[in-house]
């Protein structure tokens, strides 16, 4: 597995991150190119687990909200190992997107 840690800095603070990313998680699906599936889980208040299922490979996005960041990290299988900087870039980008809608 390879993983890459991302720190999205933001000016939002926490309650209004959160509200951000929540309201963008159901639009993820659409966005991946080829199709797949998003899960997301809330294991606490400022935590974010995100399962993403493309081309039969998983990818996870274990993110943690706080009020000034959004720090996280990509873990990607092998088999999509050398898709690692697209497949990070694109979960960094979405979230940046995120952050950026009111």
């Amino acid at each position: 597995m390879a993983s890459v840690n991302f720190d999205i800095p933001h000016d939002l603070g926490h309650a209004e991150a959160r509200r951000r990313i929540e309201q963008g998680l159901p639009k993820l699906e659409a966005h991946i190119p080829g199709g797949g599936q998003v899960t997301s889980e809330w294991p606490a208040e400022d935590r974010l687990i995100l399962t993403i299922i493309a081309m039969s490979q998983t990818v996870k996005a274990d993110m943690e909200i706080a009020d000034d960041a959004l720090r996280g990290t990509v873990t990607i299988p092998m088999m999509l190992s050398m898709m690692a900087g697209p497949i990070s870039d694109f979960v960094k980008t979405s979230a940046e997107k995120m952050l950026a809608k009111a």
